[in-house]
């Protein structure tokens, strides 16, 4: 989803990303990113950053996810991951030697990670199963960096790290608990193909960074740090999709005209 941002003549773009998706749009990101003089991203997406994210999800923890699911939940999530689930009338031990257990394979895939990272790896595995590879995020940055852009970046991988570690548990759990997963991704894949910005925000609503320490806290500080360079205009703001009603409610309120 595309918005053209002006203030005092001055034209620049705000792109909402769903971050990963069964598509991408490389060809519509040249196009946007070509003119662009100054191309804004929400974080740094370089390798390093990228391992620091990981790094301060994993370790020591005092509060798993795996221990916050019961044994219904636990295997809810192990079949929506598409892992062999045996005959409902087949013996224990045949169903431990030739399926495993979910309990010690979710276990084990959980152990020594925060909530968060917990939640993101199962929910990433399955976005994969879905075919949600595409990352439009990380295009925009590779595209902007091989067409020698001025790459900015409105967030430090600190504040991200700050934003994910502060995700309710109880999302987490709602969501593996309560919410089809796959009803969800398909809507919100076609509700963002649709450009259905405000059935997109309904629907969203359910998933766990859908919260005030990722949305509310977040929208005031990225809209007052792309606010200087799309004032300047021939900028090119990429953020995630959710972010869009509350940057632009701000962007308007400082005067800037937008529309789709």
């Amino acid at each position: 989803m595309v918005w053209q941002v002006e203030k005092h003549g001055r034209r620049s773009r705000l792109v909402g990303t769903p971050h990963f998706f069964p598509y991408h749009f490389r060809g519509t990101l040249k196009r946007l990113i070509g003119p662009a003089r100054a191309v804004l991203l929400e974080g740094p997406l370089d390798e390093q950053s990228m391992r620091r994210v990981v790094d301060a999800g994993s370790g020591a923890v005092h509060v798993s996810l795996y221990h916050a699911l019961d044994a219904g939940t636990r295997l809810r999530v192990y079949r929506n991951l598409g892992l062999a689930a045996p005959p409902l009338d087949a013996q224990v031990l045949y169903r431990e030697l030739f399926f495993g257990r979910p309990e010690e394979w979710l276990e084990a895939e959980l152990r020594g990670l925060k909530p968060w990272m917990a939640f993101f790896g199962l929910w990433t595995r399955y976005r994969q199963r879905e075919g949600g590879n595409y990352s439009l995020d990380l295009d925009a940055h590779e595209i902007a960096a091989r067409l020698g852009k001025d790459l900015r970046h409105l967030e430090t991988v600190e504040e991200q790290i700050a934003a994910l570690d502060a995700i309710p548990l109880e999302r987490m759990v709602h969501f593996l608990a309560r919410v089809d997963w796959r009803a969800y991704y398909a809507d919100y894949v076609r509700r963002y193909l649709a450009g259905d910005l405000d059935g997109l925000m309904a629907a969203a609503r359910v998933f766990p960074s859908f919260c005030e320490a990722v949305i509310e806290r977040r929208d005031p500080l990225l809209a007052e740090r792309m606010s200087p360079a799309l004032e300047r205009g021939d900028a090119c703001a990429f953020i995630g999709v959710t972010h869009c009603p509350g940057v632009l409610a701000r962007l308007s309120a400082e005067g800037f005209e937008f529309r789709r």
